[in-house]
């Protein structure tokens, strides 16, 4: 939900995202190949008396991405639309943003109220929960119960209830992975050549001795202000469970049985690791000009070869190695570093919402009941066309073109049910079944199925917010001493609502618990 092409924080973690998720078969869990028959127009098996009753109509779908060659985008969405035509009577346009730009030309969109219909959403992008705050996103129950049968039944009930907010689904899950431990990504050419020991490492600070022996042209971590960063982003790691957004004021601890609501700003855990990030800062483990890099210098480093060391806060899934080697060509070791847990915002971590401007909103859920229950539509979109980007080299397995890479999104994980997805490898094959076990054996959150309502103290959010996005560059990136920046840092977030914040928090924690 990528593989940051560059080991550094958020460059990692972007790519990471890439990787969240699993593709495939799910070994016969998903019925997500079978059509809705009994909803004329809305699933793959649509009958054509039941799509020529349905005007045309055409659908536009933003989404961020690597940037593809617009030619074979083209070229993959015509082919799309050859199969949407037939069962829907609609067409899609498919509008892919840079990474880098993708938040903020969405919420110059909404603010706008610019008329599309569907878009990619989650906690970490295009922020799912200032997006139902702002009336961006339709409600989905309804619309998922007449014509997203499939759709609606393939994801477990418990997966949906983390989408709710007032109650309501205001995002489709894209299902995949949603139990996943955090830990370590590390170039396998820079195991051999520091002798890294992946094994003796239980924290990053054990990773110390091997930053201290680097000796390449470029130092060995980074950061991008405008990506998550490398706290709030695995909040397993620390113990911890998020409330809403990642980055709101307000955790909890995933031990504690009475689920106290706390300022995780406020704890050892975040001061220790600014202070871990500082003491790297101050060694020259970071560029000193950090905190003001964008992901669009991190991308350009990294074109240039300048690949670091490790990256923290990786999120690490049975068969991760292996989409790592295809994507970037390069191999890669994972050491996970916490448990796999299930909470709300890795169930909800991928998501495409439809907007409320939309003019065919029913349409538009039928596209996503198609995408989600076709596998040779889904394909399409993930992998481009057979004989021209990929070729088939056994039942279920692909192997990418590699004289033609005008189109490779690998972001299998954004657009429907992953495990409709090829193996991109021969020794993938039997990763969705794992993934599928993962899936039900992991431990859950106190929290799962619980969802914030931010309505109540809106302000408070904002403000919060703002102050967060105001220090989290010089305190996560180094640049800053935490002895010096972190009491102004919590007295500014204490001033903006952050005991409101949590007390609103804790409130709607206990009439949840009441209602279980």
């Amino acid at each position: 939900m990528r593989l940051k092409s560059k080991m550094a924080f958020t460059y990692l973690f972007l790519v990471l995202m890439i990787f969240v998720s699993a593709c495939g078969n799910n070994g016969g869990e998903n019925t997500a190949s079978s059509p809705a028959a009994s909803n004329p127009g809305s699933g793959a098996g649509a009958d054509e008396p039941a799509t020529s009753k349905l005007d045309p109509v055409e659908l536009t779908w933003y989404f961020p991405n690597t940037p593809q060659n617009m030619k074979d985008v083209e070229m993959v969405q015509n082919e799309m639309n050859k199969i949407v035509q037939a069962k829907i009577n609609a067409t899609i346009k498919l509008i892919p943003l840079d990474w880098g730009a993708y938040d903020q030309k969405m919420n110059v969109m909404t603010g706008a109220g610019d008329t599309f219909d569907l878009m990619f959403t989650a906690p970490w992008s295009n922020n799912y929960f200032q997006n139902v705050s702002k009336g961006a996103l339709l409600p989905l129950d309804d619309l998922l119960t007449e014509y997203a049968p499939t759709l609606k039944s393939t994801v477990p009930a418990s997966v949906w209830d983390a989408t709710r907010v007032n109650k309501k689904i205001y995002g489709a899950i894209n299902w995949q992975i949603i139990a996943m431990p955090y830990g370590l990504q590390v170039n396998q050419n820079y195991i051999d050549k520091y002798k890294i020991d992946l094994d003796s490492v239980q924290k990053y600070e054990d990773m110390e001795p091997y930053l201290a022996e680097w000796n390449e042209s470029f130092v060995p971590l980074n950061y991008s202000k405008d990506d998550a960063d490398p706290f709030t982003r695995q909040p397993p790691y620390f113990g911890m469970d998020s409330i809403g957004e990642d980055t709101s004021v307000g955790w909890i601890r995933l031990d504690d049985s009475e689920t106290k609501v706390f300022n995780q700003y406020a704890t050892d855990e975040f001061k220790n690791f600014a202070e871990l990030m500082h003491k790297w800062y101050e060694a020259g483990y970071f560029p000193k000009d950090a905190a003001l890099h964008t992901s669009v210098e991190r991308a350009a480093d990294a074109k240039a070869g300048k690949i670091s060391l490790f990256g923290i806060g990786s999120p690490i899934k049975p068969g991760v190695e292996l989409e790592a080697k295809a994507s970037l060509g390069v191999d890669q070791k994972f050491k996970p570093l916490s448990k796999a847990i299930i909470t709300t915002n890795r169930s909800i971590a991928t998501m495409t919402g439809i907007s409320s401007t939309s003019k065919n909103p029913e349409r538009a859920m039928m596209f996503l009941e198609l995408i989600n229950s076709d596998k040779q539509l889904y394909n399409l979109l993930c992998n481009g066309i057979e004989g021209v980007h990929y070729k088939k080299v056994a039942d279920n397995v692909i192997e990418k073109v590699k004289d033609n890479n005008g189109y490779n999104p690998v972001t299998d994980w954004m657009f429907g049910n992953q495990f409709n997805a090829y193996y991109t490898s021969p020794d993938a094959v039997g990763i969705w079944e794992d993934t599928i076990e993962l899936n039900k054996t992991a431990k859950v959150s106190p929290l799962l199925g619980f969802t914030f309502n931010p309505d109540p103290i809106k302000s408070e959010i904002a403000q919060t917010n703002a102050v967060y996005a105001q220090y989290k560059d010089a305190l996560l990136s180094g640049t800053a001493d935490p002895d010096k920046m972190l009491p102004e840092f919590l007295d500014k977030l204490n001033k903006a609502g952050a005991d409101k914040v949590i007390a609103e928090k804790q409130r709607q924690i206990e009439e949840w618990k009441k209602n279980r």
